[in-house]
């Protein structure tokens, strides 16, 4: 059986040739070190789970999906777009575009992850028909408060209905459908004639508009400009992504070992002398094999269909499998089971009287009130593409920022957070969750309950420490509130408890003085 290749032909192994040259050129190397990767292909590990949510289902923007077949009959309606904007810029001839873009192919061949099997003039069409359609549509977004605009006479990007709308913004913000935003800039200061910084301005005016329409997340505070929106992230997801987590990012990660977690429990500072520890691995090597064989039957019975609740406590109880039970040492190069987030419902929280209330900045602002019992969340605006978004920001940060996982472990929170309808009720009541009228109760708990299941778990440590609060001020407010109604009922009925201690002690008195007189134990041994 013929190995795969990336190549098709012996032409497409004559371009690599030329493009490798181009590479490995002084003047590109430094372009290269540069540059970081920003555009990725998703991997099956991070879209197995909702593929459609990765894939475009409509358009193609970009050089990963433009020839895909499927999608090559929106070409046109990319083409008529560009047309216009051209048109507007009196830059009707659109070769003559491409070709000022030229110096251009190596900073967009070093943005992108795969290997581009293009030609640079096959990749700068691409680019600049795919870039020209997006300022169009962007510009939809233009930020009215915003005067002079060097696009004011462009005429509004028409869309037939909602649905296709709505199909454009989801594969608008996929991960594998973005363009540099140095591209966008750069074709627009080609084609204006007003100052770079007045392009720029306009620029990040329609990026952040756009991600204030459809980014899931409103912030009270937007903490970027419109020069920072187009300076200083690379598209429209990454501007979007720190919109969400906000610029104050603190990626202050703890990697949680087993050793680190069972230090943790033992830090209620007792210690056991060396007997007690060997008569506890006696006793631990005696209950292994029934612990294992329930293990494994939680594990099979989590992947049945079972209620959540029941789920997410098992879920809990099955972490403890990490552990290895037949010896004191573990392995440096065994891997390490990832620490599952353990946290009550909404319901549940609510109930021992923990409210909710809006975070002021963004994911970053997670945080708990142990003084107020005050839990705050970000605000999150929920609608038909949501789901989507949400999922690519997921896979953005994934990709791109591996050791600051928090907009991942903020799905998950709310993940578990989130068992019943009741509990997406009590959210929005709180402010916390506002969707519009095509997005119900039941969709919304479905959103939050499949999110992130194709990411294990991850280790924040500010956002850990406040899951750990809220979870610990639960549990002593649940004691608290059981021995405070047991004592309440005592206290109540100690009239009926002061009569039934009189009767039962008159009672014993009487048997006991019939046992006296009448000899009981010999009348018990006759019968």
């Amino acid at each position: 059986m013929a190995s795969q290749t990336i190549f098709n032909s012996e032409s497409d192994e004559d371009n690599w040739v030329i493009q490798i040259n181009q590479l490995v050129s002084e003047t590109n190397l430094t372009i290269l070190s540069k540059i970081p990767v920003c555009i990725y292909q998703v991997p099956k590990s991070l879209s197995c789970v909702m593929p459609e949510a990765f894939t475009p289902q409509l358009i193609a923007i970009g050089p990963y999906n433009h020839f895909c077949p499927e999608l090559y009959p929106m070409e046109r309606f990319k083409v008529c777009s560009a047309k216009r904007v051209l048109d507007y810029f009196n830059k009707h001839d659109f070769k003559h575009l491409v070709e000022q873009l030229h110096n251009t192919a190596p900073y967009i061949r070093a943005c992108y992850h795969k290997y581009l099997d293009l030609k640079d003039d096959t990749l700068l069409y691409t680019i600049a028909i795919d870039a020209l359609f997006l300022i169009e549509l962007y510009h939809n977004y233009l930020d009215v408060k915003v005067s002079s605009s060097f696009l004011a006479g462009l005429e509004q990007a028409q869309m037939s209905g909602v649905k296709t709308k709505n199909a454009i913004i989801r594969d608008m913000i996929m991960v594998e459908n973005q363009i540099p935003t140095y591209m966008l800039m750069r074709i627009l200061s080609i084609g204006s004639s007003k100052p770079v910084d007045s392009v720029e301005e306009e620029l990040g005016s329609m990026l952040l508009s756009f991600c204030d329409k459809h980014c899931p997340f409103k912030l009270t505070n937007k903490p970027i400009t419109c020069s920072e929106a187009v300076s200083k992230y690379y598209h429209i997801l990454d501007l979007m992504y720190h919109m969400a987590v906000s610029q104050q990012e603190k990626p202050d990660i703890v990697t949680l070992e087993i050793e680190d977690v069972t230090s943790s429990i033992e830090a209620g500072n007792y210690k056991r002398s060396s007997s007690e520890n060997e008569d506890e691995d006696t006793m631990l090597k005696k209950v292994k094999d029934p612990i294992i064989w329930i293990l494994g039957f939680l594990k099979k019975l989590k992947d049945m269909q079972i209620p959540r609740p029941i789920k997410r406590h098992i879920d809990a109880i099955v972490n403890i499998s990490s552990i290895d039970y037949g010896s004191s040492e573990t392995s440096p190069s065994k891997e390490k089971a990832p620490v599952v987030i353990t946290i009550p419902s909404v319901c549940e929280l609510h109930s021992v009287g923990i409210r909710f209330e809006p975070s002021q900045d963004g994911i970053i602002a997670i945080e708990f009130d142990e003084k107020k019992g005050i839990f705050y969340l970000p605000l999150i605006k929920l609608d038909v593409n949501s789901e989507v978004i949400m999922r690519n920001l997921v896979a953005h940060e994934a990709l791109t920022k591996p050791n600051f996982l928090i907009f991942t472990k903020y799905t998950e929170l709310m993940r578990e957070i989130i068992d019943s309808e009741k509990d997406v009720k009590i959210l929005k009541e709180s402010n916390i969750i506002k969707s519009n009228s095509s997005l119900g109760i039941k969709e919304i708990e479905q959103l939050f309950n499949g999110m992130s299941k194709s990411i294990g778990p991850t280790k924040t440590k500010e956002l850990d420490g406040t899951i750990n609060k809220v979870t610990k001020y639960y549990h002593e407010k649940r004691k608290a509130n059981l021995y405070r109604n047991f004592t309440e009922y005592v206290y109540s009925s100690w009239k009926f408890f002061t009569l039934l201690s009189t009767f039962v002690l008159l009672a014993m008195t009487a048997i006991q003085t019939v046992c006296t007189a009448y000899d009981c134990s010999k009348v018990l041994k006759r019968t």
